[in-house]
């Protein structure tokens, strides 16, 4: 029985799947020679693996790829489509984009099986909108009589409960006896026209295509080149249309296609359309060695860099490292590979748990992963339109990652990832920020047709002592610690109006209605500090407007 390991992808949370090498031995029935069609097996070079095959224009359906008529091909088709009339269920086609991955995959020398960020690339080649299953292994024989039998039952085993069952073999001679299989199996779950893979500055294309079998109610999430998502309406049903436009910036546009199926939610298609830029050409494929120690701390800041250099290229702003929301980022690494041993599904709070290490934040978004590496990690990441957005989000300034080894299910070297990114305002110049204030109050006051106000110390100075108390205090000044600052007043001013607190824009606060109170003098305080809405460096303000006895 022949065996293949499944990848699964999330919308949510990427986890790296463990696939076991298979070897097949079955009697050598004959001396045949293997399927003779021509092979082009991709190649590893310098820590990458590289087609040789010319990459597809578009994805969907490709009539410029085909499977080979020889060789096993000759006698797995017509037993496929026997096996599924006798056993009544959806007839396996062979698909040319899967068989021209396979080909291309006999190059794969490496006794694990290909990881998922590979399968994503390969699968991205020969334009295909999702990751195939995948097996690599040998038979014993070189007769393609005989290679029908052992492929026959894992085709037919899936195809049993898939919507439109794909595959795709390669076959290649490893030595006497010995042949190399590669086998590809894919459920199109939807019926997708032509889309270019590469598209040019300031051009448009069409994203058209129907679900198919119980597959309802398309959700199509697509992350543009700077990050931003965008979510096109859709009506229900099972027919989708949206367009993808490419401006002038280079970059890659991320689509994800969800659907509903019985009840639940899945992603039904991830693919990347390039913007006036190329698609990728090769695909790394260093990890740590196994059982070599991992350096942790570099895989960390490895991550970041990937994040920082995507960010760059998109125009965005560089993020800032943060040592506490890294401290609390592996914090709630080492939970999750914790509970995951556990069994338990308990949700985390990532909010409550950067508060406890004096975090705030207006902003705080979270990508988890298990995966081989920090490149494995990112391209897991890139490849999702809602973690994608989360690390180009314009908002965010600063970043911590956290990184623990752990095992996958089948025992496997891994690392359980967290991404944090936070919104932090930067430090300002209180004396900047007074006097923007004092001008933004001066034309609401103009604009409500009350009098001009002028400046005056004594004002100045409490109402700066009282801003610089509320951001030591972070926001939760005591009303007995005002009334002491403000006390002083009470001997010289008649009436004193206070307006104070924290915004994320401190001129917002000419817009308070107390602005416009009678009055004729004005002091502004200006001070920086924590706060539990808008983190650290909020701007506090103290207004304060009066007339003297």
């Amino acid at each position: 029985m022949l065996r293949f390991a499944i990848e699964r992808l999330s919308s949510r949370v990427v986890w790296a799947a463990s696939i076991t090498a298979v070897v097949l031995t079955i009697a050598a029935g004959g001396c045949a020679s293997i399927e003779a069609s021509r092979h082009a097996p991709g190649t590893v070079k310098n820590g990458s693996f590289v087609p040789a095959r010319p990459a597809a224009a578009q994805y969907g359906v490709d009539a410029t790829q085909t499977c080979p008529s020889g060789g096993a091909m000759s006698y797995l088709v017509p037993d496929v489509e026997d096996a599924a009339k006798k056993s009544r269920t959806a007839t396996a086609k062979p698909d040319g984009r899967l068989c021209s991955a396979a080909d291309t995959l006999l190059g794969w020398e490496d006794k694990e099986q290909p990881g998922e960020t590979v399968l994503r690339f390969v699968a991205s080649y020969f334009g295909l909108p999702t990751i195939p299953r995948v097996t690599i292994t040998t038979l014993a024989t070189e007769d393609p009589k005989n290679m029908s039998a052992p492929l026959l039952e894992p085709i037919s085993s899936f195809a049993s409960t898939a919507v439109q069952p794909r595959y795709g073999v390669a076959t290649q001679r490893a030595h006497k006896d010995v042949t190399k299989v590669v086998l590809l199996l894919l459920d199109q779950t939807m019926d997708l026209d032509p889309v270019p893979r590469r598209l040019e500055a300031n051009s448009q294309a069409p994203l058209n295509g129907r679900l198919v079998g119980s597959y309802v109610n398309p959700k199509i999430i697509i992350s543009n080149p700077a990050g931003q998502l965008e979510t096109p309406s859709v009506p229900p049903g099972q027919a989708f249309h949206a367009e993808l436009r490419c401006a002038d910036h280079p970059g890659r546009i991320q689509v994800q296609i969800e659907a509903e199926d019985k009840g639940s939610e899945r992603a039904v298609a991830n693919f990347g359309v390039a913007c006036a830029t190329d698609q990728p050409t090769s695909v790394a494929i260093a990890a740590p060695a196994p059982g070599k120690p991992v350096d942790i701390a570099s895989e960390e800041k490895k991550l970041f860099e990937l994040v920082n250099g995507e960010r760059t290229a998109a125009g965005l702003s560089l993020l800032a490292w943060d040592d506490s929301v890294a401290r609390v980022a592996r914090d709630i690494a080492e939970t999750q590979r914790d509970r995951s041993q556990k069994g338990s599904a308990k949700e985390i709070d990532v909010v409550e748990r950067l508060k406890q290490a004096d975090v705030s934040s207006p902003l705080v978004l979270q990508n988890p992963a298990r995966a081989r590496s920090a490149e494995d990690a990112h391209a897991r990441f890139a490849a999702s339109s809602a973690h994608r957005a989360n690390y180009m989000n314009p908002s965010i300034t600063h970043a911590g990652i956290g990184i623990v080894s752990g095992t996958d299910a089948s025992g496997q070297p891994s690392l359980i990832v967290t991404e944090l990114f936070v919104r932090e305002p930067p430090p300002v110049d209180p004396q900047a920020v007074r006097g923007q204030l004092r001008s933004a109050i001066a034309r609401r006051r103009s604009d409500a047709r009350a009098s001009a106000l002028a400046n005056d110390k004594a004002l100045e100075d409490v109402a700066q002592r009282t801003a610089t108390a509320l951001a030591d205090a972070k926001g939760s000044l005591p009303k007995a610690r005002e009334d002491e600052i403000l006390s002083p007043l009470r001997k010289v001013f008649r009436t004193v109006n206070v307006i104070g607190g924290a915004k994320a824009d401190p001129l917002d606060f000419a817009e308070e209605p107390g602005i416009v109170a009678s009055a004729k003098l004005l002091g502004i305080g200006v001070a920086q500090g924590a706060h539990p809405q808008l983190g650290k460096n909020a701007t506090y303000v103290v207004v304060l407007t009066g007339t003297r006895r």
